[in-house]
Parts: structure tokens; sequence; C-alpha cells
């Protein structure tokens, strides 16, 4: 409402977060229910919570990860390139009642992104690989407003998802396929990061540079953020 925009602008990216999905071997999707979605498909989707239709929000499975963090000393000898962390950050916003207004979620996330800009040393013209989280995707479009990647500003999400936004694109967001496309699992966030800035994504792999990436969940109010580089600094 406040941007002027409808529920229907959220096909493509959850058509695009499906796709990367099925490009993940383990993902839920693409081992139990592999088949791309349609645009009607999401527009005929049952109702959750208006405006909220099924497909948009992430179904909850099992799985567990685990990565190794040591000095960049050791890491030279691994077997694995080795991925550097250039700076976390993390926001633990207390909203005014359980349920966080727009507004609130605007703030939190604009505060998140500055504490990740100024420990990093980057900006958003320079993060290549974006997964941030997209439990819900109405959450997803905050992130993508408040850290700016790409030039996207406030109330400008829906006109960015109508672009190029696939891994072989432009505009690669969420080469992940996030929550939405693999099972609430959360730590594809972090594993196609790692992958995309190592080169071994596979068919998920950008063609655009592919240098720095910033990962994240969950909620924009309560949120951590680590920004990863194929280089110390």
């Amino acid at each position: 409402k406040k941007y002027g925009k409808s529920h229907d602008g959220l096909a493509p990216l959850c058509l695009n977060l499906r796709r990367n999905g099925l490009m993940t071997p383990w993902g839920y999707y693409a081992l139990h229910e592999p088949y791309q979605l349609t645009r009607e498909d999401y527009l005929n989707g049952r109702v959750i919570e208006e405006p909220l239709v099924i497909y948009d929000c992430d179904w909850p499975v099992n799985t567990c990860a685990a990565f190794i963090f040591t000095t960049a000393e050791r890491a030279k000898d691994l077997r694995q390139k080795p991925v550097y962390v250039l700076n976390h950050a993390q926001n633990n916003g207390r909203g005014r009642s359980s349920m966080s207004t727009l507004e609130e979620h605007q703030e939190a996330v604009a505060s998140l992104a500055r504490k990740m800009w100024e420990g990093s040393g980057l900006g958003p013209a320079d993060v290549d690989i974006f997964n941030p989280y997209d439990g819900y995707l109405t959450f997803t479009q905050q992130f993508l407003e408040g850290f700016q990647w790409h030039g996207v500003k406030w109330g400008e999400a829906h006109d960015f998802y109508a672009d190029d936004i696939r891994v072989e694109g432009p505009h690669p967001f969420l080469s992940s396929g996030g929550n939405n496309g693999t099972g609430r699992n959360r730590a594809c966030l972090y594993s196609d990061s790692l992958e995309q800035l190592r080169g071994t994504a596979g068919p998920r792999q950008v063609t655009v540079r592919a240098e720095t990436a910033l990962a994240g969940c969950n909620t924009p109010d309560g949120n951590g953020f680590i920004m990863l580089s194929k280089y110390p600094s």
C-alpha cells in the first residue's frame, strides 16, 4: 500500500527461488517435488494470511549444516579454497508489539546495513552475491531495499524482481534458492555464498563477478549478516 505495489509483484521472485532450489541437489523440492512452479500456480496459491499465499512461506524441514572456522594461516593448507570473513553484525530489535511495523523493519535493516558497510569497508556496489532471508517473501524486499543491492531503493523491490534475476543474468538475486527454494534450512544462504566464491556452485554458478558475498537470517528486526570474501582484505 505504501508504494503502490501488489502481491502479484512477488511472483517472479517466488518462481526464481524455486528454479534455483531445483538446481540444489539436496534441497527439499529437488528431492521431493522436482517441478517448476508457474505464474498461474503462484497466483492461485492457497491463501495463508492475506496477502501471503502458501508459496510465499518456506516449508519446514529437518536439516543440519556445519561450517568450519579457523585462522587464515591454517586455512591456506586446507583442501577447500579458503573464504574470509570481513564482518559480522546482528540486530536484536524490540518492536512495540509482537508484530513489527513496516517502519520498524525498515529502520532495523537500514541500521544493520550501516553496520555491515562500516565493519567490512565495503558498500552496496561491492557485494557480488546477496543471499538474504526469505522465510516469508515480504521479508526479503526489506533486505534488498535496505541494503540497496544493485541500486534498489525503498519501494523498488518488485520492479527489480521483474528484471533478470536468474543466476545466468546480471542480477543473480538469492542464487541459493533460499528457504523457499530448498526448504526451511537457512543454511543454504551461507553454503551457496561459499560455493559461489569458490566457483563450485554447479548449475547455480553466477556468470557475474563472484568475489564477495553477503548472507543472513532471519527476520528484519532480529537478523545476523556475515560478509564473506575470496580475499582476506
